[in-house]
């Protein structure tokens, strides 16, 4: 049995799983805004500039 997965956003039960892990389109764009405000970060030791893969 697989638990339910709600929405990132809005925690709502996803109805298309074209827009997973969000349920619409609005809520994806909203999670992405978070992402690039920089609201949401992966941890981990930050990198130095000259640490960066070239």
């Amino acid at each position: 049995m697989s638990a339910i997965r709600l929405c990132v956003c809005c925690r709502k039960r996803p109805v298309d799983a074209a827009w997973r892990p969000s349920c619409n389109e609005r809520c994806k764009l909203i999670d992405l805004g978070r992402w690039l405000d920089g609201n949401y970060w992966v941890t981990g030791e930050r990198m130095k500039a000259n640490d960066a893969p070239s």
